[in-house]
């Protein structure tokens, strides 16, 4: 009998299946004995077509069985992906502000849309946007999971930019299990609870496995933790991020002869001045973990037809109910806000106003009144948090189908044995989304008016200025709230339907052995919508804008792949393989591209695997990215034509905002020289684009396997990867359209301004442009000790080092820049140099614990939190010299004049290296479990955060002051798991 470590095709089978693994556990399968003389059945691996005994190929996988999956902790698939050490930034449930409840998985930083999913081999219907739900498949039907990170659309065709994502379920099981698992935050909220149940039944001609599951994970509040508590954190709202859309309102204007007010109101309902203490604090009412419940019913079977044939089906079925919430509408109205705000009057009739005149939202009928001797006073900013109804909730009601059926079997031809499989599958996203707490903001500028000013029958006039009141419930009455909220109800779909036909075998026999092959055709159709709530699709809502979306799309693929044994068993060559791989896809919106895949394989020596591969590839444009309709988005920007202004500090360090002008700058000709940009968010336009193209990628891996005879259980993986993407489907980007229109007077055509100055739109479309260059190594170090009195220990060392992230961007004189963003975090996207995982294994008889160490390195992210003070901002002019001290690598600003111009200035200010460290971190994760062999039981308690660590706080992301895309949730989470087989 020969053991695993000295059988090379079943230390092959360790490799794959242990050794790449970055969060492995031991499978007691992997290490039993393998009977001598047992013949090994070939497999198909995740980045070919062809089955092969050799699973070791020039691809590098990572893999993950069952026991690697539980050994996490996480009962999410995504939020175990997202912990891979070569997982970028991707969206997940601790996403609140932009969040719709999915957990994505993303690759080298590259974009959840540039990693193909795959569940058994087949491709997995997404979303709209053209990304898959992770959590919609259960990790309980899970079998393995196996991660190509490589370049694959030869063989997989789009999407397979990044790598690919292939997920096995459970099949041909035999019994049943139930499966309990709880755990909480040590805070004692944001619970998950996850219950699966599964059966399977075998016999001689086919076999049936069906698995449910239920998962509930409850919410965490923003306010329940330190960090998330205010808008940023180690400083308060008043000075930083704090909000002018307040309970007791902010009201700005001028008067009918043209006296400057800045207004709010005092708990009891009296006009007082606008100060430093004013701004809202919003944070604490938003999730900073969503809630969802989520079920599933999974259903896989064969049957045996005849000897060389057999029929296979899969069906799943989810639902997702899941929410995000934000702090209660901020209405904005007035001169310095967007939208049907910009249109608001309030009349002089309204019986809840205290000014006695008219206030028109437009300044130039204002100043035509005041030149006149007019009545007209002017409404520049009001501003009300509608506290009466409550946060914002947007909730998702997601179903998901797939369904598939195919043939497969064998033949024999030419005394060479041939495996064929042909396969259907249809499949949708069904999404219905219901939002509460915005406002029908046509309605709301009909109850600003009064009973003889367009407020009449049927009309609920308005109260903008009773504040929140003493008791702090509000003064806006029920029959007002009915008269201008609304419930939005939003659909969307998407299906795929698809029809596939492969084969694969031995074709002719080379010197050094038979040349593999495989080959096969695809015809695929996608289509979706979006269907937008009408009064959203109207614009006259106080949300962002968004127009229908519809489209589809069909193609036809196929394909050709060899691996060809070139030497084998010769001095100083062990075996030397070249593979090959060829595929065509005809789009019917594009036309037809045509990629490549070349890889090497070479042992010099048995212990040593040298292995290298050069990819081409390509992503279709999405339905989405193609006919994504209109939609207002709200970005932060600088606005150029903006005055610029000075700061000067006073004997007290206080430093304020002087009056300046823009003028001179080219492109901003017509600009009121004295326009302040009044709020850093400015309405854009963003929509789809259906003359998109392809984006292409060339990806080059070069690496080696090495497993020294004399150490054994010690196994070396390497891999230098570099991924070059062109014709990058994205938008130029507000900032970029505004510095070209006004250094250059390009796209100037792209932005509306008011007659004043005020940007208050800029279309920011999809295009074909850019190229983005990413670049680094792998290293996995895999060791299993011989077994000891203490029992059997195994380390797994998993690292990813990222040297490039660099873009080629197009400047507005037509140049190209080079930026490499590698160590750099911004909002929502972190990209670390280092991301490394270390766990340790150790079992013994019935009895195994594990402990995971996860590392990210630090990263320098930009310190702006903002200079402005103008209405709406959010900011107030103290800013700066807070700022500056609250910022790691600063030295506060005491007036120093850096430029050396005699003054001190907004020169000096920039002049500072605005960046802050966002600290590196390393969680801590441990889990005992205990065999209970006489009733086939498992019981497992652990934690993930052991330590309690709070997330490195960073000052660029959009909330929380953490960024959720790659931090964990402060404080630790304690849960317990029971598995029962039967």
């Amino acid at each position: 009998m020969s053991t695993l470590n000295s059988n090379p095709i079943a230390k092959a089978v360790r490799s794959a299946l242990i050794a790449g693994t970055a969060v492995a556990a031991a499978m007691p399968a992997v290490y039993a004995a393998e009977e001598e003389g047992a013949t090994s059945e070939k497999v198909v691996i995740t980045g070919s077509r062809i089955r092969r005994t050799d699973v070791e190929g020039a691809n590098p996988v990572v893999v993950l069985d069952r026991q690697a999956i539980e050994a996490t902790g996480k009962a999410s698939v995504g939020d175990i992906l997202q912990d891979l050490p070569a997982a970028g930034s991707a969206i997940n449930t601790v996403f609140n502000n932009g969040g719709d409840g999915s957990t994505e998985v993303d690759l080298r930083n590259l974009g959840a849309n540039r990693v193909l999913v795959l569940v058994n081999g087949r491709r997995w219907v997404p979303g709209i946007g053209g990304t898959v739900d992770l959590n919609n498949i259960p990790s309980a039907i899970i079998e393995r999971i196996e991660v190509l990170k490589d370049g694959a659309s030869a063989i997989y065709g789009s999407d397979a930019i990044a790598g690919v994502v292939n997920i096995f379920t459970r099949k041909d099981y035999e019994g049943a299990y139930l499966n309990a698992y709880y755990g909480e935050n040590e805070e004692g909220d944001g619970t998950i609870e996850n219950y699966d149940f599964g059966f399977g039944v075998a016999g001689d001609k086919g076999s049936l496995f069906m698995a449910g599951s239920y998962l509930q994970q409850s919410e965490i509040l923003a306010g329940n933790r330190a960090i998330s508590a205010v808008p940023v954190f180690g400083t308060t709202p008043d000075n930083f991020g704090g909000s002018s859309g307040t309970p007791q309102g902010r009201f700005l204007g001028l008067t009918p002869g043209g006296g400057f007010f800045d207004q709010t109101l005092t708990p009891d309902g009296n006009f007082t001045p606008w100060g430093p203490n004013s701004p809202f604090n919003f944070a604490p009412d938003n999730y900073l973990q969503t809630p969802s419940k989520r079920s599933n019913l999974f259903v896989t079977g064969n049957y045996e037809i005849s000897d060389s044939v057999m029929f296979t089906t899969e069906a799943f079925y989810s639902n997702r109910r899941s929410s995000q919430l934000l702090a209660p509408t901020p209405l904005f109205i007035g001169y310095y806000s967007s939208g049907l705000g910009q249109e608001s009057y309030l009349a002089a009739d309204n019986p809840y106003n205290p000014f006695g005149f008219d206030l028109t939202s437009s300044y130039t009928d204002w100043l035509d009144s005041f030149n006149n001797g007019g009545s007209l006073g002017w409404l520049g900013f009001f501003g009300r948090r509608m506290v009466e109804a409550g946060g914002r909730d947007f909730a998702q009601d997601v179903d998901q189908f797939q369904w598939s059926a195919g043939l497969n079997g064998s033949f024999e031809a030419a005394n060479r044995f041939f495996d064929w499989d042909v396969n259907y599958i249809t499949s949708y996203v069904q999404q219905n989304d219901l939002t509460e707490g915005l406002l029908n903001m046509q309605r709301l500028n009909q109850a600003l008016l009064g009973p003889s000013s367009g407020c009449g029958d049927g009309c609920v006039p308005f109260n903008f200025f009773g504040g929140q009141g003493v008791d702090g419930q509000g003064t806006i009455t029920q029959e007002q709230l009915d008269y201008v909220l609304f419930t939005a109800q939003d659909t969307a779909e998407s299906t795929m339907d698809s029809f596939s036909a492969n084969i694969s075998g031995e074709i002719i026999d080379l010197p050094a052995g038979a040349l593999g092959f495989a080959a096969g055709v695809e015809s695929r159709k996608l289509s979706g919508f979006d269907q937008p709530d009408a009064l959203i699709a109207a614009g006259i809502t106080s949300g962002n804008a968004r127009q229908p979306t519809k489209g589809s799309y069909s193609l036809d693929e196929s394909f050709v792949e060899f691996a060809a044994p070139i030497l084998r068993d010769m001095p100083g060559v062990e075996m030397l393989e070249l593979s090959l791989a060829f595929r065509n896809s005809d789009y019917s919106n594009f036309g037809s591209t045509t990629t490549s895949k070349v890889g090497l394989k070479y042992k010099p020596i048995d212990d040593l695997l040298i292995r290298a591969t050069w990819a081409e590839g390509f992503r279709a444009p999405t339905v989405s990215e193609l006919f994504l309709g209109n939609s207002d988005s709200f970005p932060t920007v600088s606005d150029p034509c903006s005055a610029i202004g000075s700061l000067d500090a006073d004997s007290s360090g206080v430093i304020e905002l002087d009056e300046a002008t823009s003028a001179g700058i080219p492109g901003c000709a017509g600009v009121n020289a004295t326009y302040v940009q009044p709020n850093p968010q400015i309405r854009i336009t963003v929509g789809g684009n259906e003359d998109l193209q392809p984006e292409e990628s060339d990806s080059h891996t070069f690496g080696f396997v090495y497993a020294p005879s004399q150490v054994e259980g010690l196994e070396i993986t390497a891999d230098m990867w570099q991924i070059t993407v062109e014709e990058n489907i994205g938008t130029l980007g507000a900032q970029f359209i505004l510095n070209s229109c006004a250094t250059a007077g390009n796209f100037c055509n792209l932005i509306d301004r008011t007659s004043v100055g005020n940007v208050q739109d800029l279309f920011n479309g999809l295009l074909n442009t850019g190229k983005l260059e990413v670049e680094g190594t792998d290293l996995t170090v895999t060791y299993k000790m011989p077994e000891t009195d203490f029992g059997s220990f195994r380390f797994i060392w998993d690292t990813t080092h990222s040297k490039e992230y660099g873009t080629f961007d197009e400047q507005t004189d037509g140049s190209i820049s080079y930026n490499d963003f590698v160590g750099v975090a911004g909002d929502r996207i972190v990209l670390p140099e280092i991301r490394s995982n270390l766990n340790i294994f150790w079992s013994m008889d019935d009895f195994e614990a594990t402990w995971q160490m996860r590392y990210i390195s630090s990263t320098t992210e930009g310190c702006d939190l903002g200079n402005g003070g103008a209405p709406g901002a959010g900011f107030e002019n103290t800013n700066n010299g807070n700022e500056v001290a609250l910022c790691s690598d600063l030295d506060p600003l005491t007036g120093t004049d850096v430029t050396g111009d005699g003054n001190v200035t907004v020169a000096d200010y920039n002049a500072y290296n605005h960046e802050n460290e966002v600290k590196s971190s390393v969680w801590h994760d441990v889990s005992f479990s205990y065999y209970l062999a006489d009733i086939n039981g498992k019981l497992t308690v652990g934690g993930i955060n052991v330590f309690g660590k709070d997330p490195a706080v960073s000052y660029s992301t959009f909330a929380n002051s953490f960024d959720p895309t790659m931090y964990d949730v402060p404080g630790a989470f304690w849960y317990f798991r029971y598995n029962q087989q039967f």
